[in-house]
């Protein structure tokens, strides 16, 4: 049957709400999470200053009274926060859902851009196991202990760190932020950190005596039983921001410690948790400074970062001050890496990883399996070693204090498991990356970590469904050019011949033969050039397919091969042609139907406008017999789609074939019904 596509696709969405640091200890350590802490605070935006102008005093003043009159709370102003949004004080702490109807009637006030809770965020409180003395071998102690950083296959899924180390070990011009609960002076932290701020504003939730400054120092967040609110049990301090941070940049090579994934890059301390968790109002405000955004009563940050680690989340969706900072950080070209949680739940239900445009991290232990406490599912991007300390030596070791209350300062270290932990190891990488290559959107570099991920191993319990793209791999994506440097080659002749190639009618000019084709519109899917739209035609001879361009579309070309020995990279010619926004819309190579091993997207500003060259790097599978797969996912929305001839293999990724002119078909493709002019 011919299609009758639509121009669109989808594969991992993205979307959360109540913020708890998302390290834990062991199944049988873990404390009960405080869970619906009541809410004291508002946030609001009026609309006014939407519209770019800022009210004086005196109405700001008029329009809360009229509030309080309307809602019957007595609302007490507490101050501006950036984003052109308010706090509010409400005279008595309300339940979420109190507050949350509250809030639902405000935003039908004239006037009012939006208003909802300002919920409490929480740090998870945490039993760590100490390392009482320092370890053995190599030049830092605790690197033998460390196998999150190494790979070996089944037995050490780590992070594939010491052949990366070869290429580099980071670059002193890139900051990364560790949005927590502040760190302590610990000396295997010495040197590596930038000047950061204190953004807590409530004195119990600082618990170091005042509000906001400029001292990030961690004086510790335990509680006792109730002090939050609702029944809970006590907790020791957790020291969570300095375990993250260690993680990310813990002093390396110097004989003493831990090692950091990133040797050189700097860390700014951002301290937004302290007792009983953070509100939303702090939390946003310092992910905003942390990018180098104007934050209103603060001073400018001098070391604006490119990479923010939120380890930190909570149920419920994504809020509208959380999004709205999130595109103004990504716009300003600054990455946010969030932890997915660790409820054992599905991640689309836990913020803020479920906004869009931040990179979701699910956590793995060192078998390559999901960790039994992670969150998982379509919100995924990565996953990245998290740990289990239910095994010997199997959660992250890295920085802590052993103090219970306040801090003892004797520079000790402990292991902890969680997607917290998960986070910083992608946190640093990204770092790796962006030093090597500095002028990566965060875009670009969420799908060049993707695409260099390591596929999850036969059998692992993770798969593309459930933990994203697969594990981070820093070999890879350090030993690999982004794909906007090196994938996008020049187009070539139509009439130039392929090199040889081990599949079967590698230029579909036999139609069907020697590939499967699926299309869950039940379409063919490998076209004479009659069946083309205007202006496409195929790359080579008469015959092409044509995956995507269809709602809710799964289609797929695929073909058993002996992978060659001496030409491991599989390349072929594709045109994305789209009309969507990045992130929901991908193509993919899938090896043996699981392992996606490759993965792009499809959207507007990845269009082609013509045949470009993707290459895409199968050494893994040399001299194997494996099921070749192109593919196309697309969502429910705007039309996405994938032209794809002349496959081969090569002997490198950068093989380049003659160039020829740019075909001129628009970069934004039509509706393939109207296109067809089928009924």
């Amino acid at each position: 049957m011919l299609k009758k596509h639509v121009f669109a696709i989808m594969l991992f969405a993205f979307a959360v709400l109540v913020v708890t640091v998302q390290g834990s200890m062991p199944a049988q350590a873990m404390q009960p999470v405080l869970a619906g802490l009541p809410v004291n605070q508002l946030i609001v935006q009026f609309a006014d200053e939407t519209a770019g102008t800022k009210m004086t005093e005196a109405a700001l003043d008029g329009r809360i009274q009229q509030l309080s009159s309307i809602t019957g709370a007595n609302l007490q102003y507490v101050r501006a926060m950036s984003g052109d949004a308010h706090v509010l004080k409400l005279p008595a702490a309300l339940s979420v859902a109190e507050a949350e109807a509250l809030a639902a009637e405000m935003s039908q006030q004239p006037g009012i851009a939006y208003a909802e809770p300002d919920y409490v965020r929480q740090a998870i409180g945490n039993a760590p196991i100490h390392v009482a003395a320092p370890l053995l071998v190599p030049n830092d102690p605790g690197f033998s202990n460390q196998w999150h950083y190494t790979y070996a296959a089944g037995t050490s899924e780590g992070l594939n760190l010491p052949a990366a180390w070869d290429i580099t070990t980071g670059s002193s011009s890139i900051v990364v932020a560790v949005v927590d609960t502040g760190i302590l002076p610990h000396s295997d932290l010495a040197g590596r950190t930038a000047a950061g701020y204190d953004f807590i504003a409530d004195t119990f939730v600082a618990n170091d005596g005042n509000g906001r400054d400029n001292n990030p120092a961690d004086p510790g967040d335990w509680i006792l039983a109730n002090e939050c609110g609702g029944i809970h049990s006590a907790q020791d301090s957790s020291w969570h921001g300095t375990h993250v941070a260690g993680t990310i940049g813990a002093a390396s090579n110097n004989g003493s410690g831990v090692v950091g994934v990133n040797w050189n890059a700097k860390i700014l301390p951002v301290r937004v948790l302290g007792k009983c968790g953070g509100n939303i109002s702090d939390i946003v405000d310092g992910m905003r400074w942390a990018a180098g955004l104007s934050v209103s009563g603060v001073p400018a940050n001098a070391n604006p970062a490119r990479v923010i680690n939120m380890s930190l989340g909570g149920s419920g969706t994504c809020s509208t001050t959380e999004q709205n900072a999130i595109n103004a950080i990504v716009a300003a070209g600054t990455t946010v890496v969030v932890a997915a949680g660790n409820d054992n739940a599905n991640a689309s239900g836990y913020s803020p990883g479920n906004c869009n445009g931040v990179i979701t991290v699910a956590s793995n232990d060192r078998y390559g399996d999901r960790a039994f406490y992670s969150n998982y599912g379509s919100t995924i991007e990565v996953t990245a070693p998290g740990g289990d300390t239910t095994i010997p030596t199997g959660g992250v070791l890295s920085t802590l204090d052993s103090g219970t209350t306040t801090p003892v300062n004797d520079n000790s270290y402990a292991y902890y498991q969680g997607t917290s932990m998960a986070a910083p190891h992608v946190a640093g990488l990204a770092a790796l990356v962006l030093g090597q290559n500095p002028s990566m959107t965060p875009a670009e570099l969420l799908t060049h970590l993707q695409v260099t991920a390591r596929p999850f191993s036969s059998g692992s319990s993770c798969n593309i469904s459930q933990c994203g793209a697969g594990i981070v791999d820093a070999f890879n994506a350090l030993n690999t050019q982004p794909l906007s440097f090196n994938v996008y080659l020049p187009t070539i002749m139509n009439n130039y011949p392929l090199p040889p190639s081990p599949l079967v009618n590698a230029g579909f000019e036999s139609g069907p033969t020697g590939w499967t084709e699926f299309s869950g519109q039940g379409w063919d899917l490998i076209l004479s050039s009659s069946n083309f739209p205007p202006g496409v035609a195929p790359h080579g001879g008469s015959w092409a397919a044509w995956l995507g361009g269809s709602d809710d579309e799964i289609s797929f070309v695929q073909q058993a091969v002996t992978i060659p020995t001496a030409t491991p990279y599989l390349a072929y010619w594709h045109w994305i042609a789209s009309e969507d926004a990045c992130g929901y819309d991908f193509g993919m190579v899938v090896v043996n139907g699981i392992q996606v091993v490759n993965l792009y997207d499809l959207c507007q500003s990845a269009n082609t406008g013509g045949w470009v060259k993707h290459v895409v790097n199968l050494n893994a599978y040399k001299g194997q017999t494996v099921l070749v797969q192109i593919r196309v996912e697309t969502d429910a929305s705007v039309n996405s789609n994938l032209f794809v001839d002349d496959v081969f293999f090569q002997a490198s990724a950068a093989a380049v074939l003659p160039p020829e002119a740019p075909s001129d078909m628009p970069a934004s493709a039509m509706d393939r019904n109207a296109v067809l002019n089928l009924p």
